[in-house]
């Protein structure tokens, strides 16, 4: 077996958060089985900080010009892969994406749970949800803060894992 090639990925550079946002696109290139992603906090502050991260995919979408078989050139949308455990303090939280096949529940031929509605920065609840599917394409970092006058020095960064040759 050869070395495994792993890729390591600042996705969002140490900076010091007070308001929601998002960082930049970042090519995550196909090929990757999984992916061990880490946010950081450092000095949180303010009354009742609440710092919510996301992990999204971005998704061509079809203009009303666009013709069969073409690229879409509408305008894009995110979808959220991963949701953090919402940050309150200094802490670090880790989170293992992995492309999985979707498995038919005990004794049945079809997958009943195969799509959802999109969500941009509104995947349920405020603990850790992952979507699981193919690893890969256009991800960014959003996030949404709360609180009075939050405010914390955060990074991201990711450890893409290729699949084993």
């Amino acid at each position: 077996m050869g070395q495994i090639n792993t890729r390591e990925v600042v996705m969002l550079a140490s900076q010091v958060i007070t308001t929601s946002g998002n960082g930049p696109d970042i090519n995550m290139i196909q090929a990757w089985q999984a992916a061990v992603i880490s946010v950081n906090a450092n000095t949180v502050s303010g009354t009742l900080p609440t710092f919510d991260f996301f992990i999204q995919k971005k998704l061509g979408q079809a203009a009303t010009t666009d013709l069969v078989g073409n690229p879409p050139t509408g305008t894009a949308i995110y979808d959220d892969t991963l949701r953090f455990t919402q940050m309150t303090t200094n802490s670090t939280r880790i989170s293992q994406l992995c492309t999985a096949s979707q498995v038919p529940t005990a004794n049945a031929t079809i997958i009943t749970t195969a799509d959802w509605a999109q969500a941009d920065a509104a995947i349920a609840g405020t603990t850790g949800v992952i979507r699981i599917g193919p690893l890969g394409g256009i991800w960014r970092v959003k996030y949404v803060v709360g609180g009075t006058t939050p405010q914390g020095t955060f990074f991201i960064t990711a450890q893409m894992i290729p699949f084993s040759t």
